[in-house]
Formats: structure tokens, C-alpha cells, sequence
């Protein structure tokens, strides 16, 4: 049995591969070839929610007690399990945004006050323009405001929270 992290960085390993695999076939203008090679069509759905093992990624510095999130969360039918606070600056600092391009343990990001530079980024000037720029790369992204600043209020929180692809898969 592998870890979700383990599984994480296998899953980057072969996007890799499939990712030279479709760049040399669109040199060769073999893309189609590689399309039904992989089943895969242009109007594909985007992979589905199982709200019983995915995950809300909670990026940024918060407000209040994590606790108090937790219990915002819980009221709206969400478990605590299925919600990753990464809000301690130095866990931000470093965390490696890398480990998120086509992730599969998590089906959405919140996004609240963050260090612009991670590991992980490239040269890119903060994760949030990273996955502003490639979204189909990243789970969805919700940006937490107040007073159009990034913010990671309860109430902002919420409000982020209704607009997760895990949220609208319990409905």
C-alpha cells in the first residue's frame, strides 16, 4: 500500500512522461494517436469528488483558531479529516507547491495570506499566479478575501467553502 504522498509523486512522474510523450507527438503531429492510446478527449470531465477521501487544501495565514475553522466546516458537512490546514508561515515558507500540480489528494484549494515564494515554484512570482496562470494543473482554486485583500476570515472561509468541488459534490 502506498502513501497519498507517495502516490502523489508517481502521479508527477508519469504526467511527466506523457507530458514529453504528447509534446513529441505534437512535433510529429501524432497527438490524436496518443488521445486514444490514453482514452482521453478534449471534452473530458473533470476527474469526479469522493467527498469520503478527498481532501480541501487551506493555504494561508488564518484569522482566528484553527479550531474555530474546523467547527465552520463541520456545520457545513465537512469532516475534519477531509480539510489540511497549511497555515504556520514557516510550513507555508516551505511547503513544496510542486506536490499540488495534477494532484489527486485534493479536490480544492483555499487560498488566504501566503509567503510569495515557496518551494517548489520555479521562477514564478507566488503559487496563486502559478495556479491562476495553469488551472487545469491545480485543484480548484478559491482565493479568500475581505475587503478585496486576501484574508482567511471564518466568514471568508465559508464562503470559499460553499464554492469547493467538495462541497457541490455532497449536495
Amino acid at each position: 500500500m502506498y502513501s497519498a504522498s507517495q502516490i502523489s509523486k508517481i502521479i508527477q512522474k508519469i504526467i511527466s512522461k506523457a507530458r514529453r510523450e504528447l509534446e513529441l507527438a505534437q512535433e510529429s503531429d501524432t497527438v490524436e494517436e496518443v488521445m486514444e492510446k490514453y482514452g482521453v478527449t478534449l471534452n473530458e470531465e473533470a476527474m469526479p469528488v469522493n467527498p469520503k477521501v478527498s481532501k480541501i487544501l487551506v493555504f494561508g495565514a488564518l484569522v482566528g483558531k484553527e479550531k474555530d475553522y474546523v467547527l465552520a466546516a463541520k456545520k457545513m458537512g465537512i469532516p475534519q479529516e477531509n480539510i489540511i490546514f497549511i497555515s504556520d508561515y514557516d510550513e507555508l515558507k516551505h511547503y513544496d507547491t510542486a506536490r499540488l500540480e495534477y494532484s489527486t489528494e485534493y479536490s480544492d484549494i483555499i487560498y488566504g495570506p501566503a509567503p510569495h515564494k515557496t518551494t517548489g515554484m520555479g521562477d514564478t512570482s507566488s503559487l496563486l499566479a502559478k495556479i491562476k496562470n495553469e488551472p487545469t494543473r491545480y485543484p480548484r482554486l478559491t482565493v479568500a478575501t475581505a475587503n478585496g485583500a486576501l484574508k482567511l476570515s471564518i466568514t471568508s472561509f465559508k464562503d470559499c467553502l460553499a464554492k469547493t468541488r467538495y462541497f457541490e459534490a455532497q449536495i
